[in-house]
């Protein structure tokens, strides 16, 4: 059987090399978390195998101190009765009654490497634990900095013109546009001096009418 112990040693140095090269890819975290999960469920059957030796130390030394019970009565019997086996007997009890004692040892061995091994186990599932928690943390922060890193590539990524160069370029059509709009603003425009031209044009030529009238009509009349 393996000691947990040197176990929760390896463990702990995959844990320091782990949170070293926590940076290095992704493959490395999830490599470290599965083989502290599959060394916690072999550690788990160290345990319960080492537990099955106590209960089987325990029931062997119930059967002994029964055994040894039985012979110590042989004895008292055989000593009330002055039984030639008296002797014999008495050997047989101090076999069983050491063979007890031998139990008894070996009990108090075994809830000892129970005990010890219960207590690497609890202590390499609390590592295990603290180490779940910080893959959370780091591929939750790693997941935060990927979008701040997308985020900001993607505005850095987009050309975006000069700003003042934008701005006259634009102020400059404005120009452009608006002195287009006034040419043909005037064109459609009729100015006050025109009408007036206009006006006395068209009086002079209402006056050549009537005098051409008058002329015309005063040759019919001759």
């Amino acid at each position: 059987m393996k000691s947990l112990r040197r176990i929760s040693e390896q463990i702990k140095d995959s844990i320091n090399q782990f949170m070293d090269a926590i940076d290095d890819n992704e493959s490395l975290i999830k490599k470290t978390i599965d083989d502290m999960r599959i060394r916690i469920n072999e550690a788990k059957e160290h345990v319960a195998t080492a537990i099955g030796e106590l209960n089987r130390l325990k029931y062997t030394y119930t059967e002994a101190v029964k055994t040894a019970q039985m012979w110590k009565n042989k004895v008292d019997s055989a000593s009330q009765d002055q039984n030639p086996e008296t002797e014999n007997n008495a050997e047989k009890l101090q076999q069983h009654l050491q063979r007890v004692n031998e139990l008894e040892q070996q009990i108090q061995n075994q809830e000892t490497i129970v005990a010890d091994l219960t207590s690497a186990l609890k202590e390499f599932h609390q590592q295990f634990r603290e180490a779940s928690k910080r893959v959370e943390t780091l591929s939750h922060q790693q997941k935060q900095a990927e979008t701040r890193e997308e985020f900001y590539k993607l505005l850095a990524e987009f050309d975006l013109p000069d700003e003042n160069t934008a701005f006259q370029q634009a102020e400059q059509e404005l120009k452009e546009t608006e002195a287009r709009a006034k040419m043909w603003e005037e064109r459609n425009r009729t100015s006050p001096s025109q009408t007036e031209a206009n006006e006395k044009k068209n009086k002079i030529d209402e006056t050549l009418a009537a005098l051409k009238s008058d002329i015309l009509g005063s040759r019919e009349n001759d």
